[in-house]
């Protein structure tokens, strides 16, 4: 879902590019990652860092993204595939998996100017399968946040919408 509003947003393709997959121990996951993801300590997990790119190299996106692995054979080829988002070789495996939101916020850019960043886990029959960090060209996505504007929208709410928690899962797939 992130990389077709990513390509929206800069009018034009994005293409990935892999900088490095590895398999590794659940103890080396990055900070926040690895509790998302909470694997096992006997399992392997697959650690993929990657960049989407504009046609004209620019970098929209810089993800970290972690499986554990042996678990869906397709899903461990999605991470290990250089040539495209994890997303779109899911989805081109045909693999369902629900997302849940685990952070969205702030962190540091590369160049050490604020970003935007989103944490989500893809889950499979109640656990995560897959943890994705993805942290924004600041110059590309604002990451600036308006408090004043956000309280003076008042709630929003969908009509017919009912009061209380609501569980949202949706499909992955880009």
């Amino acid at each position: 879902m992130t990389t077709p509003l990513l390509q929206a947003l800069v009018h034009s393709p994005l293409r990935a590019r892999a900088d490095g997959v590895r398999t590794v121990r659940p103890t080396v996951l990055p900070p926040g990652i690895g509790e998302a993801l909470r694997p096992d300590i006997r399992d392997n997990c697959l650690l993929r860092r990657s960049r989407l790119l504009t046609v004209t190299g620019q970098t929209v996106s810089e993800n970290t993204v972690a499986a554990r692995s042996g678990v869906d054979p397709r899903v461990d080829k999605a991470v290990t595939d250089p040539s495209q988002p994890v997303g779109f070789a899911l989805a081109e495996a045909e693999v369902v998996l629900r997302r849940r939101i685990v952070h969205v916020g702030r962190a540091t850019w590369p160049d050490g100017t604020p970003c935007a960043v989103k944490t989500y886990t893809l889950d499979s029959d109640g656990r995560p399968l897959l943890c994705i960090r993805e942290l924004f060209n600041p110059f590309i996505v604002d990451a600036a946040v308006r408090v004043k504007e956000l309280t003076e929208m008042g709630p929003v709410r969908a009509a017919g919408a009912r009061s209380g928690p609501t569980a949202v899962s949706t499909p992955t797939g880009s």
